[in-house]
């Protein structure tokens, strides 16, 4: 019988304001780490606003050492979104499978709604979301993550970069998307 590699798991949250709802799923890496079925490379708090190039720093880190990223964030959540795009179109990494989770914001269900549909409504993006919402989708994230069938990665291709001048602008709106 041939033995499998331990999945190897590292978590990027945007805020220490997000940690009391990955204290569910990381009680639950603990045992899987105790038991050997598992390797918890990292836990990384960094905000994609406010910490731009450490995300990226910490991606570049990371990028040989682990075959899932949990990436969670609350409100707007941008942090996921980002983390994929940065690996798929800067660092061309196909290794790397990404779970994202929206934190729950109890005062603000609004705050909530918007992290979830910044993970879902991202075109093109390759970020496993499952429904992962506040405590008990961090702990789904994280059984995911230690156990599930991960999705292979297809990397895709960037969008050409368009460059107008103001009149170049309206002339192609008029000629081109306006006809059709």
């Amino acid at each position: 019988m041939e033995k499998r590699a331990v999945r190897r798991i590292a978590i990027m949250i945007g805020s220490l304001s997000d940690l009391p709802q990955c204290i569910k799923g990381l009680g639950y890496l603990r045992l899987l780490v105790s038991r050997g079925e598992v390797m918890v490379v990292e836990i990384i708090v960094n905000s994609i606003h406010r910490n731009t190039d450490d995300v990226i720093f910490n991606l570049k880190r990371l990028e040989q050492r682990v075959d899932v990223l949990i990436v969670g964030a609350g409100w707007a959540n941008h942090l996921t979104g980002m983390v994929d795009a940065i690996l798929r179109y800067k660092m061309r990494n196909d290794h790397i499978v990404v779970v994202g989770v929206a934190f729950d914001d109890e005062n603000d269900r609004a705050h909530t709604q918007a992290a979830c549909l910044s993970i879902t409504e991202v075109p093109g993006h390759q970020v496993r979301f499952r429904g992962y919402v506040g405590t008990d989708g961090f702990l789904s994230a994280c059984e995911f993550a230690a156990k599930g069938k991960l999705p292979e990665i297809k990397l895709p291709e960037a969008k050409r970069v368009e460059y107008f001048q103001l009149d170049e602008a309206i002339a192609f709106y008029n000629n081109v998307i306006a006809k059709s």
